[in-house]
């Protein structure tokens, strides 16, 4: 598995991942199909220097997307993020979580990773748990979609839990090409 540093023939991709339903349904914003918005959002990535944007290619075939972002860099924590956009490999989802703990535990020295899940992803959710991450938080009527309230679950994971939980996952090292 690769991450490869996001460019710009990689907008039109994301645009239409990121606009399709099966990524959208679980995402708390709703954006316009607007290239002209791609390309400011490429301009803000690259200038973010608390945060990482990757595509991510297996098997020479663009997949999805993955990113670290709010990155405190004082307090070694950031929070983690991702979709696959491309269905045929859906179920590569279940193994990004070691790949971006070792990332971000290993080369990055980060000290605990967060994410956020709204309550309609149960899948992810399970995923988080199943890997040893801990749900530390409830926000509850958290994000409104498409006239539905959701609740979102913080979840977290340390370097020093991963230690412990993430010794089966050791093999699990992405490519990352910035």
């Amino acid at each position: 598995m690769k991450w490869m540093q996001i460019k710009e023939e990689h907008l039109q991709l994301i645009l239409d991942w990121r606009t399709s339903g099966v990524v959208t349904r679980y995402m708390y914003t709703d954006i316009p199909y607007s290239m002209g918005n791609q390309w400011k959002w490429l301009d803000g990535i690259r200038k973010d220097k608390n945060g990482y944007y990757w595509v991510i290619s297996y098997r020479e075939e663009l997949i999805g997307f993955i990113s670290i972002t709010a990155i405190d860099w004082k307090n070694k924590r950031g929070f983690w993020n991702f979709y696959i956009g491309n269905m045929k490999y859906a179920m590569l989802a279940g193994f990004l979580g070691p790949y971006m703990y070792n990332y971000a535990f290993i080369e990055l020295g980060l000290e605990k990773l967060m994410g956020e899940v709204m309550d309609s992803n149960e899948g992810v959710l399970k995923l988080h748990l199943k890997q040893g991450a801990q749900v530390v938080g409830k926000m509850e009527h958290h994000i409104l979609k498409n006239g539905q309230w959701h609740d979102v679950y913080l979840f977290e994971m340390t370097k020093e839990r991963w230690e412990e939980v993430g010794q089966k996952y050791k093999k699990y090292v992405a490519e990352v090409i910035l």
